[in-house]
This record gives structure tokens, sequence and C-alpha cells, in this order.
């Protein structure tokens, strides 16, 4: 029977492979939590005191508008979290590569960095855009595609370019930036620290 010493190390998985699960993690993660995400988004925009905390909410807007309206806005979310687990495994992996030293090792300090650039890069590229449309959809009452502003994803978007520039697509980078590369750090330095390197 072989000892412990015997074995070698895994060779940290390609960039792409951590990309592939990351994103099959956040559709799964989509579907799950979007009727939580729905409820949550009204209540932080209930400024008459419609609902009266959670269940009250979720029952209020299946009452009101089907139970089809805990998944408003799903398809961007589905999206949104896809594309950002993809590029948060990716970018991670590409920046520790790029920042291992000459004998291939990876400092505390310098993994934390490769997870503030994944955090930034993700907040930058996929997290802000998309939670712009996806709020604006799910603040939307009613189902009804004719009595809706917004008639979609992809027509919400074109909206607000069209009316705010393409930067309103953009508002509130600076806090998501800030969020995501702080949660980021942690995360994949937590993440070597209790797991083991990866």
């Amino acid at each position: 029977m072989a000892g412990d010493s015997d074995h070698k190390p895994l060779k940290p998985a390609h960039p792409a492979v951590k990309s592939l699960a990351g994103s099959i993690g956040g559709a799964a993660e989509a579907c799950c939590l979007q009727p939580i995400d729905v409820i949550k988004t009204r209540l932080q925009l209930d400024h008459v005191g419609k609902y009266k905390g959670i269940w009250h909410c979720g029952e209020t807007i299946i009452k009101e508008e089907g139970v089809r309206a805990l998944w408003k806005g799903l398809t961007p979310f589905a999206v949104h979290l896809t594309l950002k687990y993809a590029l948060r495994m990716g970018t991670n992996a590409m920046y520790q590569s790029l920042l291992r030293d000459e004998n291939g090792d990876l400092s505390n300090f310098r993994r934390a960095s490769a997870g503030f650039a994944a955090g930034i890069t993700e907040a930058l590229v996929v997290v802000t855009p998309f939670e712009v449309v996806k709020i604006k959809l799910q603040q939307q009452k009613g189902t009804s595609k004719e009595l809706l502003r917004y008639r979609g994803p992809i027509h919400c978007a074109m909206t607000v370019a069209r009316e705010e520039g393409v930067l309103g697509l953009w508002a509130g980078a600076t806090p998501t930036i800030m969020r995501n590369g702080t949660n980021q750090m942690c995360l994949f330095w937590a993440k070597n620290n209790f797991d083991g390197p990866d």
C-alpha cells in the first residue's frame, strides 16, 4: 500500500474547464434563486408598504400576476450568472498563471490579487450591465408584454442605451467593482487556505 508521499499533486485544471464548470453552476443557481431575487427587488422598491414581508410579497405577486412573474428577468439573470461564473473561474485561473513566480508558486498576496482582478473583470464585463437590465425588468408590474415598458432583456438594454447612453448600462459600476473585487479576493484566498491549492 502506497503512502501519501507517493501521491503527486494534481495539476490545476485548465481555465476553460473552470469556465465550463462555473457556467453550469451559474445556470443552476439562476433557476433556483430567481423567485427570491424577484421578491427581494420588489421589497426594495416598495416605498408605499404594499408588502408585509417576504411571504406576503411572494403570495401577492402570484395572486396579482401569476406564478410566472416570480421568474421575471430569468433570461438576463441566467445569462448573467452563467457568464459571470465562467468569466470568474476562467480569469482567476488566467490571472493566477500570470502571477506565479519562476518556480510556479503563488503567494497568498498574489492569489488574493488574482481574485481581486477576476472580480473587477466580472463586474465590468458582465455583472453591472446585466444587473441594470435585470432590475429594470423586475420592477415592472404585470406579465402582459403589451402593458410593459420593456418587452424583454434585449429591448430593455437597447432602450437604456438609447435613452441614457451606452454608459447607462454601467450605472453603479464603481460599487459593483469594489463589491465583486473584494468578494473574489476573499473567496479565492479562503478557498486555497481552507480547501488546499488549485
